[in-house]
């Protein structure tokens, strides 16, 4: 039987190795936004989306269900997350 507090470290380490993903994939999305507002900028097209926001939100609402996620939490992340790249996007605009 392992030591609870060596399986307590192993579980931590885990979790440190799963944020830094999680900060790697953010990072990603941010980059990702901004490759998107240059093409919007092309296509003369606004900053915010309302259909691409319901299509994540919608998207996002089945991956909970799947997964057995709180919905709300998990949502005000991914909103949290497009705001800032809308923010980010804002900016790049003004370049």
């Amino acid at each position: 039987m392992e030591d609870p507090n060596e399986r307590l470290r192993r579980i931590r380490q885990e979790i440190d190795e799963i944020d830094e993903k999680l900060v790697y994939l953010i990072a990603k999305r941010i980059e990702c936004g901004k490759e998107i507002v240059h093409l919007k900028k092309i296509l003369n097209y606004p900053v915010e989306d309302g259909k691409r926001e319901r299509e994540i939100r919608d998207r996002i609402f089945k991956l909970c269900e799947k997964y057995n996620l709180d919905v709300e939490v998990v949502w005000d992340i991914i909103k949290t997350l497009i705001e800032y790249s809308k923010k980010i996007q804002r900016e790049e605009l003004k370049k």
